[in-house]
């Protein structure tokens, strides 16, 4: 086993069914996905009130055949929203995901952190401790339903969000002390232009407060682009930060991650984000030589 278990995001992969996309991942030899539910409603032409046993039973047959597990199962739905109506239908969807994850086989479910507006806008009221309050109050009661199911729900902080630095991702894992929650660990989403150049020291402050609770990580490569005209990783310096699939710019080094989970989570689901097909078996490759190589390192050690 190496050091890391390398996936896919099943929205990266080219158009078709969830049955076809997951059978892509497995002959493209990704062990496991991340199957968004907005990809599973589009595809199966159904809202959460279709996420009964008998599709679990299917897409467990599929996975089956196909050699693939379901890393994280999406539900990316704000939970530090002001508006009562939109947190009140959340709470809804993220009861249902957490239920069909069970019945999938016990995969966790995983939350984005948030922000504080009812248009979901990237605003800097994210930064605020209020901001931070509210997303911890939705994710508490978020958690509790996790517990009743003996489910997970999992948290991926993000420069956009409400949980916007490894500091805060600690406070949150200390005011919310719930079994059932643990951390998706993305290091390239915590980025921005200005601090690019702080990767490493950020990575070894992520891994230290919140390493204990991380359960599945992220692998992305960006690029640094001259203009904040669209939306992304942007803070104010004239510049945003563009996501792509590990290893395929060469800005950001996976090595350090990988060598962590050798020595603390061998064989951790590791999903890579934003790849396209024609950069998808590069970004596999070089994730299986790195955790290969680092385990090795580690058994020598």
């Amino acid at each position: 086993m190496g050091a890391i278990t390398p996936g896919v995001r099943l929205h990266d992969l080219p158009q078709g069914t969830v049955e076809e996309r997951i059978r892509m991942a497995g002959e493209l030899g990704f062990s496991c996905i991340q199957l968004p539910s907005k990809v599973l409603y589009a595809s199966m032409g159904i809202d959460r009130c279709g996420l009964t046993r008998e599709l679990a039973d299917h897409l467990r047959a599929v996975l089956d055949e196909a050699g693939v597990s379901v890393a994280v199962l999406g539900c990316y739905k704000n939970l530090a929203t002001p508006d009562r109506q939109q947190l009140t239908d959340n709470f809804a969807e993220y009861e249902a995901c957490l239920n069909f994850a069970q019945m999938l086989g016990g995969c966790p479910v995983g939350t984005e952190t948030g922000r504080p507006n009812a248009q979901n806008r990237v605003a800097d009221d994210r930064m605020a401790d209020e901001a931070l309050d509210a997303f911890m109050d939705g994710l508490a009661r978020v958690c509790e339903c996790a517990e009743a199911v003996g489910g997970q729900i999992l948290i991926e902080p993000g420069w956009n969000e409400t949980v916007n630095t490894p500091d805060r991702c600690r406070e949150v894992l200390e005011r919310v002390p719930s079994p059932a929650l643990g951390v998706i660990y993305d290091p390239v989403s915590l980025l921005h232009p200005t601090i690019v150049g702080e990767a490493s020291e950020q990575v070894s402050r992520m891994l230290h407060l919140c390493g204990s609770k991380i359960r599945v990580l992220h692998a992305k490569d960006y690029e640094i682009v001259d203009n904040e005209d669209q939306d992304g990783w942007c803070d104010g310096s004239g510049s945003r930060l563009v996501c792509h699939g590990v290893c395929t710019c060469g800005n950001f080094d996976f090595e350090a991650i990988a060598a962590w989970a050798a020595a603390a989570r061998p064989g951790i689901m590791t999903v890579i984000e934003n790849s396209t097909p024609s950069t998808v078996e590069r970004s596999r490759d070089e994730l299986l030589r790195m955790g290969h190589s680092v385990m090795c390192e580690h058994v020598i050690l």
